[in-house]
C-alpha cells in the first residue's frame, strides 16, 4: 500500500468522538458559509409577466403620408396642439421607427387615457394618416427593498460562519493530533518528513471541504427543481430558476469549499510545531 494512503487511513482512524464532533460542526458552519456565498448569486427577481394588456394608452403614434406637404403638417400640428383632448404633441421622422419608411409621425399624448381609443379612431379617419398605433403604458414594477436586507443579513452570517468554522476546525485538529501525538513522534523518528505530515492534515481538510461542497451542489440542484415548479416561493431568489447559474455557482462553491478546507488544514498543520510532538515521552 502507498505510504501516504496508509498514513492518511491511520489519521482518519485516529478520529474520536470529541474530534469528530468538532469536525461535523465545522462542516455545518462551512456549509452555512458556502450557502451564503451561493445565495448572493441567486438573489434576483423572478421572471414576471409584464404584459401591457389592460394598461391605459400612454401615447398615439400617428403616421403621416409622405405625400403631405410641410405646410399641411405644420397646420395639423398647430391645430392638434390646441385640442382639449390632447395633452401634448411632437413630431418625429418615420425613419426613427423603421429605416425603410418615409414621412413623419406625430407623437400624441391623450389628455384622458380613457378617451384615447376614440381619439385614435378620429385620427385614422383623416385623409393623409396612414396608420395610428396605440402605445399602452408600461406596467410599473416596484423593486422591493427586501433584497438589500437579505444581502446584509447574509453578509453578517457569512462572516460569523467562516470565523466559527475555522475555530472549530482548529479545535478538531487539536483533539485529533492530541490522540495521534504518539504516532507523529514515531513517524518523525522513522524519517517521515514534516512536509508529508502537514500534507496529510491539509488533505483531510480538503476532503471535508469537498464533501461539504458536494452536499451544497446537491442542495442547489434540488432547490432548482423546486423553484421551476414554484417560482412564487422563490421570488427573491429568482436565480434558482436558471440551470446554468445554479451549475456554475455550485461548481464555484465546490472549489471554494475545497480551498477553505485545505486552508483550515494548514491551520491544523501548524499545531505540529507544539512541544508534545518533539520527542518521545
Amino acid at each position: 500500500m502507498n505510504t501516504q494512503l496508509f498514513l492518511f487511513r491511520e489519521l482518519l482512524g485516529a478520529i474520536r468522538t470529541r474530534s469528530a464532533l468538532f469536525f461535523v460542526l465545522s462542516g455545518m458552519l462551512l456549509f452555512l458559509f458556502l450557502t451564503c456565498v451561493a445565495s448572493f448569486f441567486m438573489i434576483a427577481p423572478s421572471l414576471e409577466n409584464t404584459s401591457t394588456d389592460g394598461q391605459p394608452i400612454e401615447e398615439l403614434r400617428v403616421f403621416l403620408s409622405p405625400r403631405l406637404s410641410s405646410s399641411t403638417i405644420d397646420q395639423w400640428f398647430l391645430d392638434w396642439r390646441e385640442r382639449d383632448d390632447v395633452a401634448g404633441i411632437r413630431f418625429q421622422f418615420a425613419q426613427e421607427y423603421d429605416k425603410t419608411d418615409s414621412g413623419g409621425v406625430f407623437i400624441v399624448s391623450p389628455a384622458d387615457p380613457a378617451l384615447a381609443s376614440e381619439l385614435a379612431s378620429e385620427f385614422r379617419s383623416i385623409d393623409g394618416v396612414t396608420e395610428v398605433v396605440e402605445i399602452p403604458r408600461e406596467p410599473i414594477i416596484e423593486a422591493s427593498s427586501i433584497s438589500l436586507v437579505i444581502r446584509i443579513v447574509l453578509l453578517v452570517i457569512l462572516v460569523l460562519a467562516i470565523a466559527a468554522s475555522l475555530f472549530c476546525f482548529r479545535r478538531g485538529y487539536r483533539e485529533l493530533l492530541r490522540g495521534f501525538s504518539g504516532e507523529v513522534r514515531m513517524l518523525r523518528l522513522s524519517g517521515i518528513s514534516e512536509r508529508m505530515l502537514g500534507a496529510l492534515i491539509v488533505a483531510l481538510g480538503g476532503l471535508l471541504g469537498l464533501l461539504v461542497g458536494l452536499f451544497l451542489l446537491a442542495a442547489l440542484f434540488l432547490f432548482h427543481q423546486i423553484a421551476l415548479f414554484n417560482t412564487a416561493a422563490f421570488s427573491q431568489f429568482g436565480g434558482l430558476t436558471s440551470g446554468i447559474r445554479v451549475l456554475s455557482v455550485g461548481m464555484a462553491t465546490l472549489v471554494l469549499g475545497v480551498v477553505l478546507g485545505a486552508l483550515a488544514g494548514l491551520l491544523g498543520a501548524s499545531l505540529l510545531h507544539g512541544r508534545e510532538f518533539d520527542a518521545l515521552p
